[in-house]
């Protein structure tokens, strides 16, 4: 595969990526919505989480295929920080900032609740804890749509040029 083949893939996967951000906001808000009208039903709480849960890894997913296609490499130990913190910095010569350094902090916020999530262990989530994630998470993806676009089209602008010059 030529690696204009491979930028076109990459295009169409973050494509791909951000459409399931998108859906999974959608089913998010509409659980929040059902959640309100449940009172305290921790069944409830467990699907905003989840839900919450669902957008961060959506992210993860979205920010990882641009690190390896542009990176190639993570640290082991902290890649899921790294990840986060990599994506706001523009690299010279190879790609441009992903996302906006005001992203870093919340985007850390859902990934640390995810985290938290996944290794739950003889305990309960706190539902206004979950609140708080799920209000961030909202305005996470509300503010990546630009970040998305500017994105696409900047791989957009060099799939078009090597169109020209080939």
């Amino acid at each position: 595969m030529s690696d204009s083949d491979r930028l076109r893939l990459l295009r169409a996967q973050l494509e791909d990526d951000y459409q399931f951000i998108d859906e999974s906001a959608r089913r998010h808000t509409d659980t929040v919505v059902r959640a309100r009208h449940a009172q305290d039903d921790e069944m409830a709480t467990t699907a905003v989480a989840y839900l919450v849960h669902n957008v961060y890894t959506a992210f993860e997913g979205y920010f990882l295929r641009v690190a390896k296609h542009f990176e190639n490499s993570l640290d082991d130990a902290a890649w899921h920080k790294e990840l986060i913190d990599r994506m706001k910095i523009a690299i010279p010569g190879i790609r441009p900032a992903l996302i906006t350094p005001d992203l870093v902090e919340p985007l850390d916020e859902l990934r640390r609740f995810r985290h938290l999530f996944r290794n739950m262990y003889k305990s309960r989530l706190r539902k206004d804890r979950v609140n708080e994630v799920s209000e961030i998470a909202s305005q996470v993806v509300q503010e990546f749509e630009q970040c998305h676009k500017t994105f696409a089209d900047w791989i957009d602008t060099l799939l078009a040029a090597e169109d020209t010059e080939g």
